[in-house]
């Protein structure tokens, strides 16, 4: 990365930030570090529940499990400065978007679900001509609109808190899975820009 190059900027949203958000935000974290290098990628994570409360301790033991360590971390709430300083705001329930959009319409464009960027990135993978991540991401939605979006099935990332060790550690492993796709399509959207 030149030193007059901006990193790119993802938000990963979830409910309380506490489980979802911070395991996606930490795989993305390093899975783009490692393909783009250090000072890249700026990514973080919020929620839309209390501020300052630490993730629960089977995201923190599922990160460790992969080399990450969450344990610092503390819950913060999703804001328009946030999201709008976001090239990608990728999300974990369809609910999140809609917040989203209560806080910046513009901001609406680049929030898709984990499962709902994969899906779009399918008929629309990153080109040379999509301009940047941002660009990219606002071009997979392009055709959405607010009352498609809450008509249409959007796939969403499953709540694993609360559940059994087995079951937590499963979905923290799909999480990863389409945390590594996910990573693949944002640094050829970034190369490509």
């Amino acid at each position: 990365m030149t030193d007059d190059a901006q990193p790119v900027r993802i938000l990963a949203v979830c409910t309380h930030n506490r489980t979802r958000s911070v395991m996606m935000a930490a795989l993305l974290e390093s899975m783009l570090t490692d393909r783009l290098g250090p000072g890249a990628v700026d990514v973080g994570s919020s929620g839309f529940g209390p501020e300052g409360i630490a993730a629960i301790s089977d995201a923190v033991a599922a990160m460790s499990r992969r080399g990450l360590d969450v344990s610092g971390h503390r819950s913060r709430s999703t804001t328009a400065e946030l999201v709008d300083a976001a090239d990608v705001i990728v999300t974990a329930e369809r609910d999140h978007g809609v917040k989203i959009a209560a806080l910046s319409r513009s901001a609406f464009a680049r929030a898709v679900t984990l499962p709902e960027l994969l899906g779009r990135a399918a008929d629309a993978p990153p080109s040379p001509a999509a301009g940047g991540v941002r660009a990219w991401a606002e071009s997979l939605t392009a055709d959405r609109t607010a009352a498609t979006y809450l008509r249409a099935p959007i796939p969403e990332v499953a709540d694993p808190t609360g559940s059994s060790t087995r079951a937590f550690e499963a979905a923290a492993a799909e999480i990863e899975r389409q945390c590594s796709e996910a990573s693949a399509l944002i640094v050829r959207a970034a190369r490509a820009g």
